[in-house]
């Protein structure tokens, strides 16, 4: 028996989908792939149990956009060539109960552990600053323009392939210190040119990610973007502009706005007030 008739009700977003209930299963760095950077049994059966838990909407843990930029060991790729088989598995036993799920979609920038390797690509060349443990991130490289207009095409990519893969949404992943989050980050994103400066500019990178997106996806298809109301830094991203950033967004089909307050290297519950 339901004993809270509204958390249990349906919820309509604005492109017309309704999910089940209000019960949302965040998402999580699961860190469950194979050694393909596939989803297979130990994230199949995860889902399967939040299922039969009723949850009415699922976000997954992030699926990178390019397997050459990961957040660890054991992240899911979902990019041009991946084969969808397991993808398909994915959405069909987590939404086996009438649920919904949504794919979370990223790019780590410059939160990428040089023992990794790869493409640690940022909006400048600054380093996470972590104290002796700085030596554990890769070195960022500013990114080229057409660095940016490839990055841009493989969230609108990965957004495609999750459609096809059964997937009810994606979340364009926009905090968390992650690479959209340090464009909107001034102490980040030191550019000159389009992409960096004011803060419309710096928004510019989220702006075109979520039309690019749109733009290859059925209206009925959700997106949902993820932020940060703030980093808590002094000079950085700040309450204030997080709000500017979502009023700019909510025109650009976006179904729904996730407010988180954390990074990589700071959390959202500072010690004392930011001066």
């Amino acid at each position: 028996m339901n004993e809270n008739p509204v958390l249990f009700s349906s919820f309509g977003l604005p492109n017309g989908v309704t999910l089940p209930n209000r019960l949302v299963k965040a998402a999580m760095e699961e860190n469950l792939a194979n050694d393909e950077l596939l989803p297979d049994s130990a994230l199949w059966n995860l889902y399967e149990s939040w299922a039969k838990g009723g949850v009415g909407t699922m976000i997954t843990g992030n699926v990178m956009v390019d397997h050459r930029s990961m957040t660890g060991p054991g992240g899911v790729v979902l990019e041009h060539g991946t084969k969808l088989d397991a993808f398909q598995k994915w959405s069909s036993i987590a939404k086996s109960n009438g649920g919904k799920i949504l794919m979370q979609i990223n790019h780590p920038g410059r939160l990428i552990l040089a023992k990794l390797g790869g493409n640690v690509w940022a909006p400048s060349a600054v380093p996470v600053d972590l104290g002796n443990l700085s030596k554990l991130l890769g070195k960022p490289k500013a990114m080229e323009e057409s660095e940016i207009l490839e990055t841009i095409q493989r969230f609108a990519n990965t957004a495609k392939l999750a459609e096809e893969s059964g997937f009810d949404g994606v979340q364009i992943h926009a905090a968390h210190g992650y690479l959209i989050s340090q464009f909107l980050s001034p102490l980040v994103n030191q550019r000159k040119d389009r992409w960096g400066g004011s803060l419309e500019n710096r928004s510019q990178f989220l702006i075109e990610v979520i039309k690019s997106v749109r733009k290859v996806l059925h209206s009925e298809f959700i997106v949902s973007v993820k932020i940060n109301s703030s980093d808590f830094q002094k000079g950085g991203f700040q309450f204030e502009d997080a709000i500017t950033v979502i009023k700019s967004i909510q025109k650009l089909g976006v179904d729904f706005v996730e407010i988180s307050c954390w990074n990589r290297h700071r959390t959202c519950t500072p010690t004392k007030s930011p001066q």
